[in-house]
């Protein structure tokens, strides 16, 4: 009786890679096909007008505010990998101080509407939490290597200079620190 189970499993086994054997299944890669395209092309003469090319920068997404806010006051610090959700943080804290062209009083605002919203123990883990964050910010504003953030799926993404500003950060920080 053992022996005809062992029969069938290895026929089993067998049945299963001439199977996969005759759909050329390939693991870990994707199937390729052949598309031959065939086109003919006919050339007329039109007449030449001067063109003009503009370029527009390219709008950066940043987050919002009152998102960024949330991030810093919800993340858990001193638990395993809150180094490298704190890198994230930073990031996206930089990326508003450079690319969302914020207004003082509109961040003044938004910043007194968010404490607010939050109780007395949130404000703490708010206030601890900002100050790790703002460590990490001035570190990557000075250019200082941290595998935290080669470890980050998302990094901040510089100006065209390739410099972060440490005016518009501290202005904004000085807001938000408060």
């Amino acid at each position: 009786m053992k022996k005809t189970k062992v029969i069938a499993l290895v026929c089993v086994i067998i049945l299963i890679i001439s199977a996969l054997c005759a759909c050329e299944i390939t693991f870990g890669e994707e199937p390729t096909t052949t598309t031959t395209t065939t086109t003919t092309t006919t050339t007329t003469e039109a007449p030449t007008v001067p063109s003009t090319t503009t370029t527009t920068e390219k709008k950066i997404e940043t987050d919002s505010l009152d998102t960024i806010l949330n991030l810093i006051k919800d993340f858990p610090l001193g638990t395993a990998g809150s180094t490298v959700k704190a890198v994230q943080i930073a990031s996206r804290l930089l990326n508003f101080t450079e690319h969302s062209n914020f207004e003082l009083g509109e961040v003044k605002n938004d910043y007194a509407n968010f404490l607010a919203t939050i109780s007395d123990t949130q404000k703490l883990t708010y206030e601890e939490n900002l100050a790790e964050i703002d460590y990490i910010v001035r570190k990557i504003i000075a250019g200082e290597e941290l595998k935290e953030l080669e470890l980050s799926s998302y990094q901040a993404i510089p100006k065209r200079d390739g410099k972060f500003s440490l005016s518009n950060y501290e202005a904004l920080y000085d807001v938000i620190s408060k």
